[in-house]
C-alpha cells in the first residue's frame, strides 16, 4: 500500500507497529507498517527520528516532496547491492546501438499507447479532427525504425507528442481545458493536473528502478544531465498516456475534477505555483491516480492481467534483462 500525507503541519510518528499521524494533538490517520510499500510525505510535514529509523529498518520507501509534488529526496537504507548489474547497464548503454534500440522500443510504444488512449474517447466523441491525428500518428509509426540516431527520434517524439495533444480540446467536455502543454510551471487546471500527475508516475518508477537495482541517472533515450533521472524518465514515456493523460481526460469529462478544486496564486508569491490542485482536489487526484495504478491491463509477456503498477514494476525488471541478456526489451502497450 501507498500512502500519501498531505496535511500541511502534521507529524509521523510510531506507536509500536504503526504509523501513526498527528496534527494538534490529535490523530488523523493510522496504518499498519506491514501494509506499507511506501509513504509520499508531501510538503510542511515532520516525521519523528523514531519513525525514520523504522521505515529504514522495514523497507519501507519513504519519499520527500515539495507541496506541489516536485520530488526532494527519499530515506533510503542503503545502495542497492548488485553491483554487476549497474556495471552491465553503464558498459551496455554505452554502445549507441543498442541505446537507440532501447529508445526506439519505449517510444514506439508510448505512441501506440497514445494513439490507443485517443482511440477510446474518439469512439464515443466521434470527432472529425481527432480521426485526421490518429491516421497521422498511426501513419508516423512507419517512420520509427528508420531512425539512426538518438537526436532524430527526439525529434520525432516531439512531433507525434504536439500532434497527441493537438488532440485533447477535441475530446474535453470542458469547462476545463487543456489549450496547449504547458509545463514549469502549469498554466491552467488541465496542466496543473497533468504535471502532478507525471511526478506521481516518476515517483512510481523512480521506486521500481532502485528495487531492481539499476541505476536511476544513466539511460537510453533521455541525456545524462546533472541530477537528471534519465533512465527513470526513459521508463516513464510509455506509461504517460496510460497512467495520467486518460484518467486526467476522463475526470474532467465526468465532471469529477471541477474548477472548484484548483486555486490560483493572486498574490505574486513566486515560490507558488500560478494553479494547483486545493487540499481537498489534491486528495481527490491522488485517490484516481491510485485506482488507475491498481487497475488491471492485460500483459502480452507475462499473457495475464496484472495491476498498472505491477506492469511498471515488471517493464523495470524486463530492462534490467535487456542489459544483462542483451536481449530485446518490448515496452508495454495498451488494449484498451
Amino acid at each position: 500500500m501507498i500512502v500519501y500525507i498531505t496535511e500541511q503541519g502534521a507529524y509521523i510518528t510510531i506507536a509500536g507497529e504503526r504509523l501513526v499521524i498527528r496534527k494538534n494533538g490529535n490523530i488523523v490517520g493510522t496504518f499498519l507498517s506491514k501494509d506499507l510499500d511506501q509513504i509520499v510525505i508531501m510538503g510542511n510535514i515532520s516525521i519523528t527520528t523514531q519513525a525514520m529509523k523504522h521505515m529504514l529498518k522495514n523497507k519501507i520507501d519513504t519519499v520527500f516532496t515539495t507541496y506541489s509534488g516536485k520530488y526532494l529526496g527519499r530515506l533510503v537504507a542503503e545502495l542497492g547491492k548488485n553491483i554487476v548489474l549497474r556495471r552491465m547497464q553503464f558498459e551496455t548503454l554505452s554502445d549507441e546501438n543498442i541505446k537507440l534500440s532501447l529508445a526506439r522500443s519505449i517510444i514506439g510504444s508510448k505512441v501506440k499507447n497514445c494513439i490507443q488512449t485517443l482511440r477510446k474517447f474518439n469512439y464515443y466523441h466521434k470527432s472529425g479532427e481527432v480521426s485526421k491525428i490518429l491516421n497521422q500518428l498511426t501513419a508516423s509509426l512507419k517512420e520509427i525504425d528508420k531512425i539512426d540516431n538518438i537526436s532524430s527520434l527526439l525529434g520525432f517524439e516531439g512531433r507525434t507528442a504536439n500532434l497527441y495533444f493537438r488532440a485533447f480540446d477535441h475530446l474535453l467536455k470542458g469547462p476545463i481545458f487543456f489549450e496547449k502543454r504547458t509545463r514549469r510551471p502549469p498554466q491552467n487546471e488541465f496542466n496543473a493536473m497533468l504535471s502532478f500527475g507525471y511526478t506521481i508516475l516518476l515517483n512510481l518508477v523512480r521506486t521500481s528502478v532502485n528495487t531492481v537495482g539499476l541505476d536511476p541517472y544513466y539511460g537510453a533515450y533521455h541525456a545524462e544531465e546533472y541530477g537528471r533521472p534519465s533512465l527513470v524518465l526513459d521508463l516513464m514515456e510509455e506509461f504517460r498516456p496510460v497512467a495520467v493523460d486518460f484518467p486526467v481526460i476522463s475526470s474532467v469529462n465526468k465532471n469529477i475534477m471541477q474548477k472548484s478544486d484548483f486555486v490560483w496564486n493572486t498574490d505574486g508569491d513566486p515560490d507558488k505555483l500560478p494553479v494547483q490542485l486545493t487540499v481537498f482536489g489534491r486528495k481527490k487526484f491522488i485517490s484516481l491516480l491510485e485506482k488507475r495504478f491498481n487497475q488491471k491491463f492485460w500483459h502480452d509477456t507475462k499473457m495475464r492481467n496484472m495491476s498498472l503498477r505491477d506492469i511498471i514494476r515488471y517493464q523495470c525488471y524486463l530492462f534490467s534483462k535487456s542489459l544483462v541478456d542483451k536481449v530485446e526489451y518490448k515496452g508495454f502497450r495498451v488494449s484498451l
